[in-house]
């Protein structure tokens, strides 16, 4: 005989009363409702989407509005007057009502430790997959219901020396980016947090993570890559001439070198070997999706997180629009980023919607999927390559660039002029930079790895 899922009817109807009665204490209960599955009993999760509407059309909430609201479908699932008078009964005084909804949140989360753990025992008794993709969904799901549990209560002492720390330790909380005017907008990018790096096909997305990555693992950070639309060679490829200086990436594309180049082919991967070590640095392009990318970061326990880019995600969740599957995806990456206190730093395409407009300069708006996107990131930033569109495609564009901060939740918002050499994989704070010539082979990359 199979047991009853874990649930309290009783709660839920509690809880649904407690918006009946205490309509202004909404948003202390949705916080926990995350998903119409947090309940249990079909009835409350009628009654509570019709008091979700009636809220949001700021409509008054008694016994009589609310079955003015009720159809005969409601009716027929028991969904009447007699239910709505056994919530509003149910509920109990204001200042449980956070109580009972972080309960009925509790029985949900077993509810999904429960489905997760049938998942993994069907997996291993298949022996078709690796079972470490749902073991990751279970860690995370336990995870939140141990931190969700009533004996763990909030320290303020302790949250107070932690925040104080940080202003102390700035570098601590701060991962800087090696681009002066890029660290002007916020100081730098904030552990637990996203930063969305945006861009048209050909406009140096993919090449400005890259200068990311290299700038920050030149700092010691630990950082891993996850390639989703180039392979590991490819980007080793741009690597070797951005970290070179010298060397073209076309002609390393094309395997074209004279005797002074292969040199240089010599001393750029011995340099990179060190930099690039196994112990800061991890990539991958054969994961798909996100459990399993998810499995990888928390066996290395990163500083910093890059995918490049996020589209190309295969999804594993329930969802069946595309926007609420990549929602789902930047959430899980945000629900890392806090967990192992690292900076997540995604690549996503534009809309082609922009090539139309008469100011080509990415905005926010122009995001695939941006309202999915934009809420969970801290920081967007846009990369934005004149050369590129066919109005402002000039000789004397071809090494501008512009990256435009269209977010900055801690800071401000703008947009800088950069220089950008294609052809090196590089960008520059400038274009005086851009134009000092290579130091010598004793002087460059003198980094103690």
């Amino acid at each position: 005989m199979s047991k009853e899922l874990p649930n309290d009817v009783t709660i839920e109807l509690a809880v649904v009363g407690a918006v009946i009665n205490y309509p202004s204490k909404f948003n202390d209960i949705a916080k926990y409702i995350v998903s119409n599955e947090v309940w249990y009993d079909s009835r409350c999760k009628v009654l509570w989407s019709i008091l979700v509407g009636m809220i949001q059309r700021r409509e008054h909430i008694d016994i009589m509005t609310i079955s003015a609201n009720l159809d005969a479908a409601n009716i027929a699932m028991g969904v009447d007057n007699i239910f709505i008078v056994d919530c509003k009964e149910s509920a109990g005084t204001e200042s449980t009502i956070e109580i009972y909804a972080k309960k009925i949140y509790e029985k949900y989360l077993l509810r999904l430790v429960i489905e997760s753990a049938k998942e993994i025992e069907e997996k291993a008794m298949d022996n078709k997959v690796d079972a470490l993709d749902v073991l990751v969904s279970a860690h995370t799901n336990i995870g939140e219901l141990i931190n969700l549990r009533p004996d763990s209560s909030f320290d303020i002492n302790e949250a107070l020396g932690d925040a104080i720390e940080s202003i102390r330790n700035t570098d601590k909380l701060l991962v800087k980016t090696g681009f002066v005017n890029v660290d002007k907008f916020a100081g730098g990018l904030t552990r637990g947090e996203i930063t969305i790096v945006g861009g048209r096909p050909g406009h140096g997305k993919s090449t400005m993570l890259l200068n990311l990555l290299s700038n920050i693992l030149s700092s010691r950070q630990k950082v891993i890559l996850f390639n989703r639309e180039l392979t590991n060679v490819e980007v080793l490829k741009k690597l070797l001439a951005l970290e070179s200086g010298r060397l073209s990436y076309g002609m390393i594309r094309q395997g074209m070198y004279d005797v002074k180049q292969l040199q240089e082919l010599d001393r750029v991967r011995d340099y990179i070997a060190k930099k690039y070590d196994p112990k800061h640095f991890r990539m991958y392009d054969q994961i798909r999706d996100f459990p399993t990318s998810a499995t990888e970061i928390k066996k290395f326990k990163p500083d910093v997180i890059f995918d490049d880019y996020i589209q190309l995600i295969t999804p594993t969740g329930k969802e069946d629009q595309r926007r609420l599957q990549l929602e789902r995806i930047v959430n899980d990456y945000k629900w890392i980023a806090k967990e192992y206190n690292c900076v997540v730093i995604l690549a996503s395409q534009l809309n082609r919607a922009l090539e139309t407009r008469g100011n080509p300069q990415p905005q926010l708006s122009d995001l695939a999927e941006s309202g999915a996107i934009e809420q969970v990131a801290e920081n967007v930033f846009f990369v934005y390559y004149p050369y590129k569109v066919p109005a402002t495609a000039k000789p004397e564009n071809k090494n501008k660039l512009v990256l435009v901060a269209a977010k900055v939740r801690y800071g401000e918002t703008g947009a800088i002029q950069m220089a950008y050499d294609g052809d090196k994989c590089k960008m520059y704070n400038n274009e005086d930079e851009l134009f000092v010539p290579p130091t010598t082979e004793d002087q460059q990359n003198e980094i103690p790895f």
